[in-house]
């Protein structure tokens, strides 16, 4: 006889009774239980169905209402899906439809960070009767319950994660680490909105979700919902244990009251020695739950309404719940001698090969009858009809219910932008691009005081966007300065919590930017990554509306990082977006502050994309009118006829600049080979997607288009921003004829250290001098009988002779040369400085 499995609880910390009250929210379960009438029964009763469904659907493709003896052929071949976090979920989803439900004006989102529990998710969705008005091919009734269980994680159905073919998620689950962040974007802005939370004790390892719990500090309860997190302790992850499962009362309560809670404990305990002792600690389980959802929720209320009544509390601190429950409970207890609820071996599939193993098979089929589906689902009934023992009962209306809230997936709200063209510049004006880009944010903030947002690292006036509070405050509730003022900035120094905002904002219908050092928006690559896998399935799911763009502006760029050094220098996260779907990601890089404010105003219009925009911060050219800008950033890449040879017709060899920096130095370039008698075409890019294959991209170039811009035979020089891999491989996936060898790709090639400026274009070959020795070469090899040809060697040698002079100047006198320098008067303006703003 083998001895039940028993959580083992931790050990106590040495701490004084009276600290742990203060650290923890103790309640009356029972007096309090009796006034609120809590329906114990017909939560019992939902959860028993959920949890029915979601055994069902990791297990079975057929007799999934057990109508006949269950065989080895209704075991589904493959067996995917994680159980151990489903009781939990389904647990916490009951109770949040019955808080909604008590509460006719409260709107509520459900968000589980434990994403791989879309089986208890799914079912919970079913019950609802969600799930069936999105996906009207599983209809309540035996038919479809038949046909939802079969369908999960089985070829052509669900996945076996929360994704967006998920009713009412606003997270892709497939990696840990970024619901409470996106819970909170979700609020942000919607005063009477709830967003439920869980946590699973294991995503809270991670980096992203330990930074996130200050995220409450950014809410402002006067114009901002509210996130109740529950984290759910339940022991384990997939083969140990979890740091917050060793962690006793005490230990929680001080943690996370230091991180600004109200801590609120409901505990399950130990393991029941029997199914009558589980029933008895399910029914406490329920009561102690119900009490604590409308604990936490009066607690909110009175947070917002002290905040909206004009005497705001001072660092609210904001509830939160633990929830400890047994691993995988109402799962078999043991297998093979080995416990399996409270245990890791629950994590996935408690029973791994039912299909041929009997004595697994037999339990399988006894685990499924423990439930009483007999006593939950009518196999005749259809709607409503079809459930039994009340399990309805803890529901709002339909539209109210956690699945069908609009904000989810239906709630887009278009801004109110100004035309670009009312903040345009002086053509030959030296201007910051990125100061240009924060007066056009000005009028953004003005006009749209309560959709749009700025996330921003602390580096907001490094990156020359402060004049952004001119017209608003950063918000940061727990800075006197800047609480309850209704700011519309957070700055804060953690990419992955500002990228969850982003994402929650945006997926509840609002509009978001993300201005960062270039080299650490790389930080959130694989949150951008799950997002873009998110917004694919979403335009694949014919029910979700659109959302705004996500919008990233990288600046301090590689460049301009000379004084930080070579640590500060990564262009990478281009590369990481060129990786996406091609119909989803758009990479901008505007030349001057004309393109840059055109840019700014098409991303913030745009729907349903992943925009990244590069813009420098330091003061250069503006090379185009508001006329041409407008013209050149429809086209995405144009010739510039003022700065080629006869408006660059019949050219010996066409320069390309795709950047800033690199742009004033094409120019330069060409300005150079002009004076040896060399003709010249420039071109630039602004849309770096117009340069991949047209069957593969909708902004791609078709190949006439292409000719029309490059050439058929003529040599290309290209000089670009980031690493010249990208630029590459976006040509390589052309016609090979077009392409293969005549094209030469200059850029960033990972060289850097503290420096002059104009030397880091020197250190790594994307100066005007090594343009001009690259292009002289390549026109020497293609028009051996021009006159260039003959004097190839001589020119080649004189322009890798100025690019050393450079360098020995740079050396010697800690500057660089005035002849490569730029408009030395350009760099005393005045910060903040209008720069001819019309």
């Amino acid at each position: 006889m083998v001895s039940q499995p028993a959580i083992t609880p931790p050990k106590p910390s040495q701490l004084d009774a009276n600290v742990l009250k203060t650290l923890l929210v103790e309640l009356d379960i029972e007096t309090a239980a009796k006034t609120l009438d809590v329906p114990v029964d017909a939560l019992l009763a939902f959860q028993r169905a959920a949890n029915y469904l979601s055994t069902a659907q990791i297990y079975l493709q057929k007799n999934a209402l057990l109508s006949r003896p269950l065989e080895k052929g209704d075991v589904k071949p493959r067996l995917l899906g994680h159980f151990g976090t489903c009781p939990g979920l389904n647990l916490v989803y009951a109770h949040t439809n019955l808080l909604v439900k008590r509460h006719p004006n409260l709107n509520a989102i459900y968000v589980t960070g434990p994403g791989h529990g879309a089986p208890a998710v799914l079912a919970s969705l079913y019950i609802e009767g969600t799930l069936s008005h999105f996906y009207p091919d599983y209809p309540v009734d035996a038919q479809g319950f038949e046909k939802l269980t079969k369908a999960f994680s089985w070829p052509g159905g669900f996945p076996s994660h929360v994704n967006a073919e998920t009713p009412g998620a606003i997270h892709e689950g497939g990696e840990l680490g970024y619901a409470l962040a996106v819970s909170y974007g979700s609020v942000m802005d919607k005063p009477n909105l709830i967003t439920v939370c869980v946590v699973g004790d294991g995503e809270a390892e991670t980096g992203p979700t330990a930074t996130a719990w200050h995220a409450h500090k950014y809410i402002d309860p006067a114009e901002s919902g509210a996130v109740l997190p529950v984290l759910h302790v339940n022991g384990f992850k997939i083969s140990e244990r979890t740091l917050f499962g060793t962690m006793d009362d005490y230990e929680l309560g001080a943690l996370f009251s230091g991180y600004g809670y109200q801590v609120r404990i409901v505990d399950y305990g130990a393991i029941g020695k029997d199914d009558k002792e589980d029933e008895t600690k399910a029914r406490a389980l329920n009561l102690n739950m119900a009490v604590t959802m409308e604990w936490a929720l009066s607690e909110i209320k009175k947070i917002q309404d002290a905040a909206r009544s004009g005497t705001p509390q001072v660092k609210p601190r904001w509830p939160m719940i633990v929830l400890r429950t047994p691993k995988g409970m109402t799962a078999p207890k043991v297998l093979e001698g080995k416990p399996v609820v409270g245990s890791f071996r629950s994590h996935q599939v408690p029973l791994p090969t039912p299909g041929s193993d009997d004595q697994q098979f037999k339990m399988l089929e006894e685990w499924l009858k423990s439930y009483g589906p007999t006593d939950l689902f009518d196999p005749n009934g259809k709607g409503d009809a079809f459930f039994k023992s009340g399990i309805l009962d803890i529901f709002p209306e339909q539209e109210r219910r956690l699945g069908m809230l609009r904000e989810t997936y239906a709630s887009y709200e278009p801004l109110d932008l100004p035309p670009f063209q009312d903040y345009s510049y002086e053509k030959g004006k030296e201007i910051s691009a990125m100061k240009a880009i924060g007066t056009y944010l000005e009028a953004v903030v003005e006009k749209n005081p309560t959709n749009f947002r700025i996330f921003s690292p602390d580096e907001f006036a490094s990156n020359k966007l402060d004049s952004v509070l001119n017209k608003t405050s950063r918000n940061f509730q727990w800075d006197p300065e800047t609480a309850n003022s209704g700011g519309r900035v957070i700055e804060m120094l953690s990419e992955h919590t500002l990228q969850g905002f982003l994402q929650g904002y945006t997926l509840t219908g609002r509009t978001g930017l993300f201005p960062s050092y270039e080299a650490f928006l790389g930080i959130v690559t694989t949150m951008a990554v799950q997002y873009a896998k998110f917004q694919k399935m979403a335009k694949e799911t014919k029910w979700r509306g659109d959302t705004a763009s996500l919008n990233y502006i990288e600046t301090s760029t590689l460049w301009r990082q000379e004084h930080n050094g070579y640590s500060h220098q990564n262009p990478g996260f281009i590369g990481a977006l060129l990786n996406l779907p091609a119909t989803m990601t758009r990479v901008y890089l505007p030349p001057d502050a004309n393109t840059a404010t055109s840019v700014i105003a098409h991303c913030l219009r745009s729907k349903n994309y992943i925009n990244l925009i590069i813009g420098s911060k330091a003061v250069s050219p503006n090379f185009l009118s508001v006329e041409e800008a407008e013209r050149h950033c429809i086209a995405g890449a144009s010739v510039w006829r003022a700065y080629s040879t006869d408006g660059g017709v019949n050219p010996d060899v066409t320069l390309v600049g795709i950047g800033v920096e690199v742009t004033v130095e094409t120019i330069a370039a060409a300005a150079l080979l002009q004076k040896e008698g060399v003709r010249v075409r420039v071109v630039n890019v602004v849309d770096l997607m117009v340069l991949g294959d047209a069957g593969k991209h909708p902004h791609a170039l078709d190949n006439e288009a292409f000719e029309s811009l490059f050439g058929r035979n003529s040599p290309v020089v290209i000089n670009y921003h980031g690493y010249p891999r990208d630029v590459k491989g976006l040509l390589f996936s052309r016609n090979q004829s077009l392409t293969r060898s005549r094209f030469e790709v200059l850029g960033y090639i990972e060289e850097g250290t503290t420096t002059t400026p104009w030397s880091m274009l020197r250190i790594n070959d994307a100066d005007r001098f090594t343009i001009c020795q690259r292009a002289v070469a390549m026109v020497a090899t293609f028009r051996p009988q021009s006159i260039i040809a003959t004097r190839a060697h001589e020119l080649e040698s004189w322009f890798l002779h100025k690019k050393e002079l450079m360098r020995k100047y740079a050396l010697e006198h800690g500057e660089d040369s005035p002849e490569v320098a730029g408009n030395p008067a350009a760099k005393t303006l005045i910060e903040g400085e209008e720069y001819g703003k019309k």
